[in-house]
């Protein structure tokens, strides 16, 4: 059986960072990767033109594509496509499963640049020195880390990594613009920090090394005193997005929606000293472990129906209290509801939008939408019977 050729590498502390492929508009079969590795970032540069004469790497590629284009797996007919390059157990994979190994063996060939480029982890990321407190690692340094541009290039299907260290990155620093008047507006409300006055936090030190943080530490009112925030961050070009969360907090904040009410909140904005904004402090929530604590996964069959009831009460009565104070959800679906180790429901996201089955599309952004939305995620709570699960384990089991 011919196989895609292997390359021999000590094993390195670098990772994809998941979610981030750039294709580009005017070929689609052409992208950039983007890998993490010891704190530095490497743009990775994939065309199937600099791929000379290598049909193994090819198709391997274009496999990798299709999966992030959503396309599924390449039909075996296509161009570049052999029945002999990988045996027929390719046939069984999953685009998880193509992605994870393109990766692998994309950090494999680039070994030789990570090494030369990143042979140490800088302090602020050793996870050592932040177990022990020696480093407090800042925003700032995760969100302007040292970028490095790379390329892949093969002949005669033998990989070639390339480095180009005269070349700048062509993606710009992840910071949005916003309306003068919408943060003159929010600073009325919220502090606004630079990303050096946050600093991460981490539940287990070893995860300095993995993608961006979203657990962040911040003076939130300036009295020495540290608030732990859930940061969501807005990469450069989501100007529209940010745009319409920050409105969505906005009218939260104006509004008369009881503080005890079960929503994340705006907290705080961080944006650099011109005022373009790199992401939200938001209310931190410790979620339960399964699926992140997004509802929308759960697994039901081992959910009991008096802790679903409790959820659908905690919903309803959230839902009614935005509405007494003037707010809409907007975006009513199960994946917009978090439950906490404690197993209690809260809402997120106010940005607005709409996704189909959970709203009519005419009652987006409507308190009509959202009392639709609630039935319907009654409705998905209480799909799926009840299977106790064994006696030394339980998932819907609420701690204190």
């Amino acid at each position: 059986m011919t196989s895609l050729p292997t390359v021999n590498a000590d094993r390195i502390l670098a990772k994809p960072m998941r979610g981030r492929v750039h294709i580009h508009y005017d070929s689609d079969d052409d992208c950039v990767v983007f890998i993490r590795c010891n704190g530095r970032e490497f743009h990775i540069e994939l065309s199937p033109f600099f791929l000379c004469n290598s049909p193994l790497i090819t198709s391997r590629y274009h496999k990798f594509i299709a999966t992030v284009r959503d396309r599924g797996e390449m039909d075996a007919e296509e161009e570049g496509d052999s029945d002999e390059e990988e045996g027929d157990s390719d046939e069984e994979e999953g685009p998880e499963e193509i992605q994870a190994s393109f990766y692998d063996w994309l950090i494999a060939v680039f070994e030789p640049v990570f090494s030369k480029i990143a042979p140490d982890v800088p302090s602020s990321f050793d996870p050592d020195m932040i177990q022990t407190g020696e480093a407090k690692p800042l925003l700032s340094e995760y969100l302007f880390p040292e970028i490095h541009r790379c390329r892949l290039e093969s002949e005669n299907d033998k990989p070639f990594p390339i480095h180009m260290p005269d070349e700048k990155s062509q993606f710009s620093e992840p910071l949005c613009n916003i309306r003068p008047g919408l943060a003159r507006e929010l600073e009325q409300y919220v502090k606004f920090f630079d990303p050096s006055a946050v600093e991460v936090s981490f539940g287990r030190p070893r995860q300095a090394l993995d993608d961006k943080p979203t657990r962040v530490l911040v003076d939130l009112d300036g009295s020495g005193e540290k608030t732990t925030c859930f940061f969501k961050e807005f990469g450069a070009g989501a100007f529209i997005s940010l745009e319409k969360e920050l409105e969505a907090h906005l009218r939260l904040l104006k509004s008369n929606v009881v503080l005890e009410a079960r929503v994340v909140r705006l907290l705080g904005v961080v944006a650099a000293e011109d005022g373009r904004v790199a992401g939200l402090l938001l209310t931190y929530v410790d979620c339960r472990r399964e699926n992140d604590g997004i509802l929308d996964g759960i697994y039901l069959r081992r959910t009991s129906i008096p802790l679903r009831e409790r959820w659908v009460s905690q919903i309803k009565e959230a839902v009614q209290q935005l509405h007494e104070g003037g707010v809409v959800w907007g975006d009513a679906k199960a994946d917009n509801v978090l439950i906490d180790k404690k197993n209690d429901a809260l809402l997120i996201d106010f940005g607005g939008g709409y996704t189909e089955g959970w709203v009519d599309k005419e009652k987006t952004g409507t308190k009509e939408g959202d009392l639709q939305g609630v039935e319907r995620i009654v409705e998905y709570l209480f799909s799926e019977g009840y299977e106790p699960a064994s006696s030394d384990y339980e998932f819907d089991s609420a701690s204190e």
